[in-house]
């Protein structure tokens, strides 16, 4: 019983003094304390996207597993950067509808620059390569030697000699309307960050051009955008769209990984590997700019520590047995490095002649994907490797030519007749003349003239259809420029 002076305790120290309360006061305190612990280790920023697993075969229906025409893509690689919004459709000035023939009436210097990229070298160009990049666009190139009979630079007809090579070679003023209208348009689809994609993404396009392209490496898209303007004669020193050309450089040169057999550009596929590799080759012969030398050394190690040991091919990934489209690629930009004076074991090529002795059909007149199943667009690329390899059976190739060029070129099939309009041309083929005059104009027809898409092209092409209209532009203007685009792979001198 409470004394009668002793007060009794108040509601507050009742509640303190119950177990109950105060057993719930150091469950809360154990939860928080719990609480905090776990926010400690939980890792900041956000994990680097997992690498994902994309098949795309560029076959035609019906094809085989182990032989098809065309370009098969196998990708394992980070997806690459998200592009930056694109502005609006209306933003991007609608060509009107133009005549091929006249060259005046799209003015691909109204072509509005995108903006600068930021200095994220996984998606954007490093800094270093940005300074040496407007370093190179504040100084003049003086005039080179190719190292083949200490002649000037073996590029100078895409510049200087370039009308008399197109009269002389078979071109037309329709042709070359045809080309800057495509130069335009490619200038145009360039994104943000420098690159080119083949879905379109990333550029003011918005969506407003059909025929996307699925290829996901933007290594090769970058790569086979960037080569028709240096098949025009524009680099990151000289041309109107020397600050396209610069931003695509540095793009690559953004995307290259180092490994400890070389420069990875492939984002997963040789392909990539191959045509951004060529870009780069093809730029550093033309300017002989130091930043660009590294750059092509690595990636051209990369391309022989991956080539298939036994066969002498390449394919998809380093050290499969090889097909003949991803070895043509790979062929090509060694060849553009080699006359550039980047060190190419000559055991490489040797390999590719050995895998196009493993391909080949009717004596070395056709060839096949990946067997001697010879089929037109495959046997367009197994000659003109044939060329590139210094293959000395000149009566075997010029036979195979014939026969891919007697029913002349099919209007939808850009890939095979890029390959063979070179193959005929570097051979002055007698079937050239009428066969390129067919070729050329049809190509011009096709070209899109009115609408958001104006200056592209697109074709129904099996061999190709995964590039989309992005790829189908670029080889199109490729192969309007074979009259002056001599890259030292496609002349007679690198063959000698």
């Amino acid at each position: 019983m409470r004394s009668q002076t002793q007060p009794l305790p108040s509601w507050i120290e009742r509640v303190v003094a119950s177990r109950t309360v105060r057993s719930g006061y150091a469950s809360a305190l154990a939860h928080l304390a719990l609480l905090i612990a776990l926010a400690l280790l939980v890792p900041r920023g956000e994990r680097p996207p997992r690498p994902r697993t994309i098949g795309l075969e560029f076959n035609p229906p019906g094809a085989g597993d182990a032989d098809v025409d065309g370009m098969a893509i196998e990708i394992a690689a980070a997806a690459p950067p998200a592009p930056a919004a694109a502005p609006a459709v209306a933003d991007l000035a609608i060509a009107p509808e133009i005549s091929p023939v006249d060259p005046s009436a799209v003015d691909p210097s109204a072509v509005e620059p995108v903006a600068e990229p930021t200095p994220d070298r996984q998606s954007a160009p490093s800094d270093t390569v940005v300074k040496a990049v407007s370093a190179a666009l504040k100084r003049s190139t003086p005039a080179v030697t190719d190292g083949i009979a200490g002649t000037t630079n073996v590029m100078d007809g895409r510049t200087a000699g370039r009308g008399a090579a197109v009269r002389g070679r078979g071109g037309s003023p329709a042709s070359e309307a045809a080309v800057e209208r495509g130069l335009a348009w490619l200038s145009a689809h360039q994104a943000e960050d420098g690159s080119w994609r083949f879905d379109l993404s990333g550029c003011r396009c918005n969506g407003a051009c059909p025929d996307p392209g699925t290829v996901a490496s933007t290594t090769a898209s970058t790569g086979i955008a960037l080569l028709p303007f240096l098949g025009a004669g524009h680099t990151h020193v000289d041309g109107q769209y020397s600050q396209t050309v610069a931003r695509g450089l540095a793009y690559l040169d953004s995307r290259l990984r180092p490994t400890p057999r070389g420069g990875d550009l492939g984002e997963g596929t040789m392909y990539g590997q191959g045509v951004a590799t060529l870009a780069l080759a093809e730029a550093y012969c033309m300017t002989r700019a130091d930043f660009l030398a590294g750059p092509v050394r690595d990636s051209v190690r990369f391309i022989v520590a991956a080539q298939d040991s036994y066969g002498g091919g390449w394919r998809y990934l380093p050290g499969q047995p090889g097909d003949v489209t991803v070895t043509a690629w790979q062929v090509a930009a060694l060849k553009s490095a080699a006359v550039g004076g980047i060190e190419v074991p000559g055991t490489a090529l040797d390999g590719a002649g050995r895998f196009l002795d493993r391909v080949q059909a009717r004596g070395g007149a056709a060839y096949g994907y990946q067997g001697p199943r010879a089929k037109p667009c495959t046997s367009a690329i197994g000659l003109l490797c044939r060329m590139y390899t210094g293959w000395h059976e000149a009566d075997v190739i010029d036979r195979g030519l014939a026969e891919l060029a007697r029913p002349g070129p099919d209007p939808a099939a850009i890939y095979q007749n890029f390959y063979l309009a070179q193959a005929l041309l570097q051979r002055d083929h007698p079937a050239w003349p009428r066969w390129n005059a067919r070729n050329r104009d049809q190509i011009v027809a096709q070209q899109a003239r009115i609408g958001h898409e104006a200056g592209s092209w697109f074709f129904a092409d099996p061999d190709s259809a995964p590039g989309g209209r992005l790829a189908h532009t670029a080889l199109a203007v490729l192969t309007l420029e074979v009259y002056y685009r001599m890259l030292p792979i496609y002349g007679p001198r690198a063959v000698e």
